[in-house]
């Protein structure tokens, strides 16, 4: 993290590399709801932990490192090389330039104090986890003894573009790691299904490993399904670069959950951050933080990524819990963004936090006022500090303004309990997905905002089932001639929803989804489509 913090979220148009990056990007699901989840589907289920301090892990049967924490002492992979089992992690281990670390699906990592993985510029990890096996590190104390900064963590360096002088950057933590270069296409492998517990190792103030760092890593990097949990520093923070992320977990982080700084321009979506208000960093902890560099001058490329789609509960799930938190939960910010950054955030919900929006720097300010810093389409709740405070530049009512113009579409609620979300703040059994009646549905950017979401005309709309009747599964069609957006539900006789097959924006065409009802009683169903302009319901019948 670097205690100079950033939050990174941008709307407007960014070319890199000749791409243009902005929130009707093809990378973006263009779904109707504000938040990380849609009220059915809970994509954390099966693979993420939110008790990994009383999990019981195997003992290591191999062990990777030689206990040394220096660069040149530390061991470096020159060659490809395969991880499986259980692995304990002992020292500085380097994946260097040519070389692949391939691990393995299931394999478990379990890392001793201080230790770090460092994949370097030009080399690549292959960790491609499932949702039955995730690929887990974790700290190597036993069941009920582990907690934050119980080792450094995982490190990753591109050669991707970055605003810091001659292009090149040293990593934190004091593991040597260069990075930065010319190619924000770069490829630094796969990681799916990760899950990263107990790191966030402080070397010196100001200098430290996150869970997960990655720096001036390139858009040809997949990521996607990473947990990060009781990090000691930030949960994930990028230093340039372009690389995109989808379904990210920031649990129980003690400083910043998502920290942008130096140039990064990559697209994130579908995060979700839960706080303790048990842990906490010396300084304040932000869900966003985010600055252009240390100086906050306006160097390119600037920070510009775009975060959409995130779910931030932090630690007072009430005032009475907000009055009891430690002072640096009363000043962490939903939203704290920076010293020239050009961060966007749409279609989020931020709850529970000391502090609402924090702009800071006259550059910011500027970005903010014409929205190249674009903050659109989001809710807040239950911000019992300033909701708008500790402006640099703007004064509070002046970001207020800003921040509940019309056409930013934004929402400040009083409290937690009118987002009407499930159990949020149930740290041993959290449920993140919305109510009926929450003001998170049909909220989004592409729903109120999008001047192209809208334009199918009524009786331009088809709904058809094949075979009918079936056996096992039902192949289900729906034809739109303009694009729209829609909700397509399948439900019992007695009128209880079966499942949601689909929730966000058709575009024009034919679209196609599959009923599995094998494990299902046999009858008859209603398969209901519903849009702005129409609504389409058919029945079919599983033999």
């Amino acid at each position: 993290m670097k205690k100079i913090l950033l939050v990174t979220i941008v709307m407007i148009a960014v070319v890199v590399n000749g791409t243009a990056q902005n929130i009707n990007h093809a990378f973006f699901q263009k779904v109707s709801y504000v938040g990380a989840f849609d009220g059915v589907n809970d994509w954390t289920e099966g693979w993420a932990n939110w008790d990994p301090v009383n999990t019981d892990y195997g003992t290591p049967t191999v062990t990777k490192g030689n206990g040394q924490f220096t660069r040149a002492g530390g061991v470096h992979i020159a060659a490809d090389e395969t991880w499986s089992g259980i692995v304990k992690l002992d020292g500085w281990v380097f994946v260097d330039a040519g070389a692949t670390l391939t691990i393995l699906p299931g394999t478990l990592i379990r890392a001793t104090n201080k230790s770090v993985l460092s994949i370097e510029r030009g080399g690549k990890i292959m960790a491609a986890g499932t949702k039955a096996q995730p690929i887990v590190f974790t700290s190597l104390q036993g069941a009920g003894f582990r907690a934050n900064s119980d080792w450094g963590g995982l490190v990753i360096n591109g050669y991707g573009i970055n605003n810091l002088p001659g292009g090149t950057g040293v990593a934190e933590g004091g593991i040597g790691s260069e990075y930065g270069g010319s190619n924000n296409e770069d490829n630094s492998g796969v990681l799916t299904y990760i899950r990263i517990e107990f790191p966030g190792y402080e070397v010196a103030t100001g200098s430290e490993v996150n869970g997960l760092t990655l720096n001036s890593v390139g858009s040809g990097t997949r990521i996607e399904y990473v947990q990060v949990s009781y990090s000691g520093d930030d949960g994930f923070e990028w230093f340039g670069g372009s690389v995109n992320a989808k379904y990210l977990i920031s649990y129980k982080t003690e400083d910043d959950d998502f920290d942008t700084d130096n140039g990064f321009s990559g697209m994130v979506q579908f995060g979700l951050i839960l706080r303790d208000p048990s842990i906490v960093d010396t300084d304040t902890a932000n869900a966003f933080e985010s600055d252009n560099n240390s100086s906050g001058t306006e160097l390119t490329p600037v920070t510009k990524a775009i975060f959409s789609n995130i779910s931030a509960f932090g630690a007072s799930k009430d005032q009475a819990t907000w009055a009891g938190n430690p002072q640096n939960h009363k000043d962490g910010a939903a939203m704290r963004i920076r010293r020239a950054s050009r961060l966007s955030i749409y279609n989020s919900l931020f709850l529970g936090w000391g502090k609402g929006v924090r702009l800071e720097s006259s550059f910011t300010h500027n970005a903010a006022v014409s929205d190249e810093l674009a903050v659109k389409n989001n809710i807040l709740g239950g911000i019992y500090g300033k909701k708008y405070g500790d402006a640099s530049v703007m004064t509070e009512a002046e970001v207020e303004s800003w921040f509940l113009a019309e056409a930013r579409k934004n929402r400040m609620l009083v409290s937690d309990a009118e987002a009407k979300i499930a159990d949020p703040f149930n740290l041993a059994a959290p449920n993140f997905q919305p109510q009926a009646g929450s003001p998170v549905f049909n909220a989004s950017y592409w729903v109120l905002t999008s001047s192209k979401l809208i334009s199918m005309k009524e009786g331009s709309l088809t709904l058809r089932s094949y075979p009918n009747p079936f056996i096992g599964s039902a192949n289900i069609e729906v034809n739109v001639s303009g694009k729209t957006n829609g909700t397509l539900v399948v439900y019992n006789m007695s009128g209880a929803e079966v499942t949601l097959l689909h929730s966000g924006v058709l575009m024009a065409g034919m679209h196609h989804f599959t009923f599995d009802a094998e494990n299902l009683p046999k009858g008859l169903y209603l398969v209901r489509l519903i849009t702005p302009q129409e609504n389409k319901t058919l029945k079919i019948l599983a033999q």
